[in-house]
């Protein structure tokens, strides 16, 4: 605590204990010494506090010098909540981030100006629960952004808002009389351990907690480094760099140079090495200038930061090899049946046709024997046909969209078709067929279904898939549908596979497959 606060501190200090003597008789103890004790715990956090952050501490002493204001005239009674007020909307600083900041602060002190509407236990009530409502709200949103300086502030004003209300309403339902005193002290109370987390809230933060922030990093994807320090050192202003060996200066993340000039006259440059060599800059407030392990916690935690960084660009390098290496295999599979497909129909089939006309010529002569063998070699080759088919389709010689009409002609269930005829890679339009053809299949064996859709087209770049039926649903990846195949197939191009198949609603396939080669 520098010596000019501490003046100020000790100055405040015995303006208490006056003002208590000249208000007050020694024998009231329950008077006079949570009054005393109020201002002191203001007064003491403001200057405790001001080292780090001068904004919070002068509406903390400002504050305890309105509480005794107070003590002394009946019409200065809430010109402290002006100053609560204040501090809570723009700590850990004076000023507010926003305008409508300015504007609950303008209200706040207009109200404690205007003393009758605090005496009125019905307008205290609604402006308290007012004030408890935001408050709650900015703390839900403080918490959902890991905003700790917030979360502090928020608590604090949530807290003074219930113990109001709960007074107002103690001196409506109860009388006024005997109610006052015990809503006095508590109020009293409040104030006391709403000063002290305040100045919890301020105090330096050990210098292990910056470390920390490289796991609140981990999990909140969104915060910056930047942005977490901010919040656990309590200075909104702060700003970090990386330096840049072209421009040799250090720059932020608005492209920005960090430099001295732009810093304020209460903030210092804490300049981080690595390996010997310039890397980061942090234009911080100045009371850290004397913490030396400061740097050391930075660095320490920037060098966390990059390794966690790298360990994600490795992770995300290994999984873009394994999606590579499923479609090479998808690719080498799909080739080696059609290969399968072309060597069937080239000789065995042909041989067999050959085969099943000359027998077809000598049945005619009436030899029963002849008979049934010409039958059975026909269907021998309707099932070499249907397994060359399996292999892979011969409907897509025409395209998609022919491929998917003949499998429409062939489902048992009626198929409201609607296809692109925009041409894509052959290897998503294979696996949109064999999507249609299982789930088609499905439809006719699971579904109990009276009609299926099928819509397949192009939007804004991704191919889509989506097969829809009206039966019983129920469907899942590992109920043995060969589903669980089909999504591997579409995962191995980049897409994805959402199956929908709510029990007595009916089943519905959703393929999604970006056309750039990215996985979604």
């Amino acid at each position: 605590m520098r010596r000019s606060w501490l003046a100020l501190c000790v100055v405040g200090i015995a303006g208490g204990i006056a003002t208590e003597a000249w208000a007050y008789e020694l024998d009231q103890p329950l008077l006079w010494l949570p009054d005393l004790g109020v201002g002191v715990a203001l007064i003491i956090a403001g200057s405790a506090s001001a080292p780090r952050a001068r904004g919070a501490a002068w509406l903390l002493v400002a504050a305890g010098f309105a509480w005794y204001a107070g003590t002394l005239a009946p019409e200065a009674t809430y010109w402290h909540r002006g100053l609560l007020v204040h501090l809570i909307v723009s700590f850990p600083g004076a000023r507010p981030a926003s305008r409508s900041g300015w504007l609950v602060i303008m209200a706040g002190y207009a109200v404690a100006v205007a003393g009758p509407v605090w005496r009125d236990e019905s307008a205290s009530i609604i402006l308290a629960a007012l004030a408890l409502v935001l408050c709650v709200a900015g703390l839900r949103r403080a918490f959902l952004r890991r905003q700790r300086s917030r979360r502090i502030a928020c608590g604090v004003g949530a807290g003074l808002a219930a113990v109001l209300i709960a007074g107002a309403i103690a001196r409506l339902v109860v009388s006024a009389g005997a109610a006052a005193l015990p809503s006095l002290l508590a109020y009293e109370a409040a104030l006391v351990i709403a000063a002290s987390y305040l100045w919890v809230g301020l105090r330096p933060v050990a210098t292990a907690t910056v470390t920390d922030l490289v796991i609140e990093l981990g999990e909140n994807r969104s915060t910056t480094l930047r942005d977490a320090l901010a919040d656990v050192l309590g200075d909104p202003k702060l700003r970090l760099g990386y330096w840049q060996a072209s421009s040799a200066s250090y720059v932020d993340d608005r492209r920005s140079s960090l430099t001295l000039s732009a810093a304020g006259a209460d903030q210092v440059m804490t300049r981080i090495e690595r390996d010997g060599q310039p890397f980061a800059a942090l234009v911080h407030d100045s009371a850290f200038a004397t913490d030396s392990t400061f740097a050391k916690a930075f660095s320490a935690a920037d060098r966390l930061t990059s390794v966690h960084a790298a360990l994600n660009a490795d992770i995300q390098a290994r999984a873009a090899d394994v999606s590579a290496s499923r479609h090479r295999l998808q690719v080498a599979s799909d080739e080696e049946r059609r290969r399968l497909e072309r060597r069937l129909a080239a000789a065995p089939e042909s041989r067999l046709i050959e085969m099943s006309d000359e027998l077809g010529r000598l049945s005619r002569q009436g030899n029963a024997h002849l008979n049934r063998a010409a039958e059975q070699l026909r269907q021998t080759l309707v099932e070499l046909r249907e397994l060359a088919h399996g292999l892979y389709p011969r409907d897509l010689a025409g395209g998609l969209s022919m491929g998917l009409e003949a499998l429409a002609r062939r489902c048992t269930v009626p198929v409201e078709l609607s296809v692109t005829r925009e041409r894509v890679d052959s290897q998503i339009e294979v696996a949109a067929y064999y999507l249609c053809a299982e789930a088609l299949a499905n439809v006719a064996k699971h579904a109990q279904a009276s009609t299926v859709s099928v819509d397949v087209a192009v939007r804004s770049g991704v191919f889509t898939v989506r097969v829809a039926d009206n039966g019983v649903g129920g469907a899942t990846p590992t109920g043995g549908t060969g589903l669980l195949g089909l999504i591997d197939r579409v995962e191995s191009i980049g897409g994805q596979l959402l199956v929908e198949s709510e029990p007595g609603v009916g089943t519905k396939l959703t393929a999604e497959i970006p056309l750039d080669g990215q996985p979604r």
